[in-house]
C-alpha cells in the first residue's frame, strides 16, 4: 500500500436520631426524583409501575407517600401510615427502608404480651431484692420492669444503686439487641441509658456504628447511590462489621440494574464493575458485559421516538435518509443526541450524555460490532456480537470502522502510525493505508473501496479521502476546522462538522468536496469534535 498520512394500642416511642434521619430521607428522595414527577404523572398504571421500578431512586409521587407515612407514623396513627407504607412497596417491593416502617407501624398496633408476667410488689425492700436477683441471673427483660416499677413505686429509694442496675440492664439489653436482628430497639435501649449517664467508649463506639449501619438500610433499595455512599463508608471504618461489605455489593448490583432497567447503560456499567471487583460473579459479568455493548451503541438507530428537544430543519441540500448527531449544551454541559429526518425536514433528541455518541460500527452481516474503549492506559479495538455476549480485543488502537469489504479500518501504529486495515477473523492480517498519526475518525465508502478521514496534515483540521490502492485527496481546504465525515448511503455526498463562519454545524458537500452548504447550526461550542462521529443512513 502506498504512503501518505443514582391505635389504640400503647405507642411505641421512636428515637429522635431515626425519626430525624426518615426525614432527612424523604427530603433527599424528593429532591433526587424531582425529574421523573412528569413522566410518571401522565403514564398509564402499567406504564407507572414500569417506570418506577425503573428508576434509581424513588419516583417522586411515591415520595410523597413516604413523607405523608412517617408523618402519620410519628402522629400515632398507624393503621394509616400502614397503608402508605404497603402502597408504596407495590412499587417498589425491595424497598429495604420501607419494610422496615412498615414493620414499625404494624407491630405499635399490636400490644406487646410480656413473656413472662412480672408479679405487681408493693414493698420497696422485695422489689429491691428482686431486682438484683434479676440482674445477678442477667435477666435483663424482668430487671428493666422492676427497676422501672420501682422507680415508679418511689423515687427516691436507694436511687443510685437503681439507676446503676437499670443503666447495666439497659446496656446489655441493648448491646445484644444490636447485635442480632432487633438494630432499632437496641438503639432506642443506649438512649435510656445514656439519659442515666453517659455509655463508655466502647458501647458509644458500637452504638454510633450500628446507627451508621441503620441509616444506610434506610437508603437500600429507596436510593442506591446514597445506600452506597453509606456502606462503603462504613466499610471504610469498619470493614468486617456486621455484613456491611455483602451489602455495598448488593448495593452496587441494585445501582447497576436500576440504571440498565432505566436505559442508562454507562452508569450501569460503572456499578457492575465496582461489584465484580469485590467478588467474581459469571452473572454479573454477564450483566456488565451486556450494558458495555448497550453503552456504546447508545440510543437505538431505529429509534423515531422523542424524548427531548426537536426542531425543523430545511431541507437546503436535498438530504435523504436519517443523519445522527450530537449538539453541544455549555449550560448543562451535556451533549444532547439527536436524529435528522430528511423526510420530516425534523431532528429529534434520542438521548444525551456527558460525550459524543460513541456511535459502533457493525459488520456487513450486522452481527458483530467494534467499538474503541480505553483500556488499562491505551486504546484498544473492541469486537463484540450483538448477542451480549463478552467482547474480546481484536488489537491496539481507535476509530475502528467496519467496512462492507469485512476489513476494520482503525487508527493505530505498527512501524508508523497512522491508519490500519485488519482482518477481524484473522488479526495477523494486518496492513497499513496511511503513515501519519494525526489520520483519525474514518469511516467507509459505501462500495468499500476509500475512507474518508480527518488529519491536520496540512497543519488545520481536513477532510481527505484514501483509496485501498493508496491514492489521496483532500476535500476541504477552509483552513477552519473540518472533522467527522460520513458518507451518505448512496455514497453521492459527505457530512461533515466544521467551524468555518464562526459557528460549529454540519455541512453536507458533494462526495469530491463540491458544492459545500451548512445543513444544521451547532452552536458556539463543540468542546469533544475529535470524538463525534456522524453516522448517515437510509
Amino acid at each position: 500500500m502506498a504512503d501518505s498520512k443514582s391505635s389504640s394500642a400503647p405507642r411505641p416511642r421512636v428515637s429522635r436520631r431515626v425519626l430525624y434521619g426518615l426525614l432527612g430521607l424523604t427530603v433527599l428522595c424528593a429532591v433526587v426524583s424531582a425529574v421523573g414527577l412528569s413522566a410518571f404523572a401522565g403514564a398509564r398504571d402499567g406504564q407507572r409501575v414500569a417506570q418506577i421500578r425503573h428508576t434509581a431512586t424513588v419516583a417522586a409521587a411515591l415520595v410523597e407517600r413516604l413523607q405523608k407515612g412517617n408523618d402519620l407514623l410519628r402522629a400515632g396513627q398507624y393503621e394509616l401510615a400502614q397503608a402508605n407504607f404497603e402502597y408504596i412497596l407495590l412499587y417498589q417491593p425491595e424497598n429495604f427502608g420501607v419494610r422496615q416502617l412498615l414493620a414499625t407501624a404494624i407491630v405499635a398496633q399490636t400490644p406487646t404480651p410480656t413473656p413472662t408476667p412480672t408479679p405487681v410488689i408493693v414493698n420497696r425492700g422485695e422489689l429491691f431484692t428482686a431486682l438484683q436477683a434479676a440482674m445477678a441471673s442477667s435477666a435483663w427483660d424482668r430487671a428493666i420492669s422492676l427497676a422501672e416499677q420501682l422507680i415508679a413505686y418511689d423515687p427516691t429509694f436507694r436511687r443510685a444503686e437503681v439507676d446503676a442496675m437499670l443503666h447495666q440492664a439497659l446496656v446489655a439489653r441493648g448491646l445484644a439487641r444490636l447485635r442480632g436482628s432487633e438494630i432499632e430497639a437496641g438503639l432506642f435501649d443506649l438512649e435510656r441509658a445514656e439519659q442515666i449517664r453517659p455509655l463508655s467508649n466502647a458501647v458509644e463506639g458500637e452504638r454510633a456504628l450500628a446507627a451508621r449501619y441503620q441509616s444506610a438500610l434506610y437508603y437500600f433499595g429507596a436510593d442506591w447511590e446514597r445506600a452506597i455512599r453509606e456502606f462503603a463508608n462504613l466499610q471504610s471504618l469498619a470493614p468486617n462489621y456486621r455484613d456491611v461489605r455483602r451489602r455495598l455489593r448488593d448495593a452496587y448490583i441494585g445501582a447497576g440494574d436500576a440504571y440498565s432497567q432505566a436505559g442508562r447503560w454507562c452508569e450501569s456499567v460503572e456499578k457492575y464493575a465496582a461489584a465484580l471487583a469485590m467478588g467474581e460473579s459469571p452473572e454479573i459479568a454477564q450483566r456488565k458485559a451486556i450494558a458495555e455493548q448497550e453503552c456504546v451503541l447508545g440510543p437505538s438507530i431505529s429509534s423515531e421516538s422523542s424524548n427531548g428537544l426537536s426542531f425543523t430543519i430545511p431541507n437546503l441540500a436535498g438530504v435523504v435518509g436519517k443523519l445522527y448527531f450530537s449538539r453541544f449544551d455549555p449550560v448543562t454541559n451535556q451533549y444532547l443526541h439527536f436524529v435528522y429526518q430528511a423526510a420530516r425536514n425534523t431532528a429529534t433528541q434520542v438521548g444525551q450524555g456527558p460525550q459524543p455518541l460513541v456511535r459502533p460500527s457493525f459488520s456487513p452481516d450486522r452481527q458483530r460490532i467494534t467499538y474503541a474503549a480505553f483500556q488499562e492506559g491505551t486504546w484498544r479495538v473492541i469486537v463484540a456480537n450483538t448477542d451480549g455476549s463478552a467482547p474480546s480485543v481484536l488489537v491496539n488502537g481507535n476509530y475502528p470502522a467496519w467496512g462492507p469489504n469485512g476489513y476494520i479500518a482503525f487508527q493505530g501504529c505498527s512501524d508508523l502510525c497512522g491508519i490500519h486495515l485488519i482482518a477481524p477473523d484473522n488479526p495477523s492480517d494486518v496492513r497499513r493505508l496511511t503513515s501519519f498519526a494525526g489520520d483519525i475518525n474514518m469511516q467507509w465508502s459505501p462500495d468499500g473501496n476509500k475512507l474518508i478521514y480527518t488529519s491536520n496534515y496540512s497543519g488545520a483540521w481536513e477532510i481527505y479521502t484514501v483509496s485501498l490502492n493508496g491514492e489521496f485527496q483532500q476535500l476541504t481546504g477552509y483552513g477552519a476546522t473540518s472533522v467527522a465525515p460520513t458518507f451518505s448511503p448512496d455514497g453521492s455526498r459527505i457530512a461533515f462538522l466544521s467551524n468555518r463562519d464562526g459557528l460549529w454545524g454540519i455541512w453536507i458537500m458533494n462526495a469530491d468536496g463540491s458544492n459545500p452548504v451548512k445543513q444544521i447550526d451547532l452552536g458556539v461550542e463543540f468542546p469533544a469534535w475529535q470524538s463525534e462521529r456522524l453516522l448517515w443512513t437510509n
